[in-house]
């Protein structure tokens, strides 16, 4: 059996890295275009007092920050075994008062109608955001093999 090249052993070895650092690395541009549209959402629902949900809009690779509500979790594979489904992203609001921000995604019983701007604001920029993580992974392990 015919043993593979030792550069092309090489370049397959640098595979992984560059597409998890590709990955990470757009994961996190995307959840920041993702805040930005909900803030721009929550500025055109809301108006005057949004001062406070704007600023609690964020994302984090770690645990959410106390009295939030976490809007979704992104994982970078589609599969649990995929080394690259180990990248976790949060996006989330409601910092300090989570519950006044599910108040006006869902509503209450009492009156409050519900308001929603969290979930179909992720819900309409989900695909995009998958895209642009398999675009980048695709991108930089053609380059580490070209380069390699």
């Amino acid at each position: 059996m015919a043993q593979l090249n030792p550069r092309i052993v090489a370049k397959l070895k640098q595979i992984p890295d560059v597409a998890v650092e590709a990955a990470r690395k757009a994961m996190e541009e995307g959840a920041e275009d993702i805040c930005d549209y909900i803030r721009n959402l929550v500025r055109s629902t809301f108006k005057q007092g949004s001062g406070d949900m704007l600023r609690s809009i964020g994302w984090t690779w770690g645990d959410l920050p106390p009295g939030t509500f976490m809007i979704d979790e992104i994982r970078s594979g589609k599969n649990k075994g995929d080394q690259y489904a180990t990248l976790r992203i949060r996006i989330y609001a409601g910092a300090g008062d989570g519950f006044y921000f599910r108040f006006h995604e869902f509503g209450t019983r009492d009156g409050l109608p519900a308001r929603p701007t969290f979930y179909p604001a992720w819900k309409a920029k989900r695909a995009e955001f998958r895209k642009k993580i398999r675009e980048a992974v695709r991108a930089a392990i053609r380059e580490a093999w070209r380069n390699g």
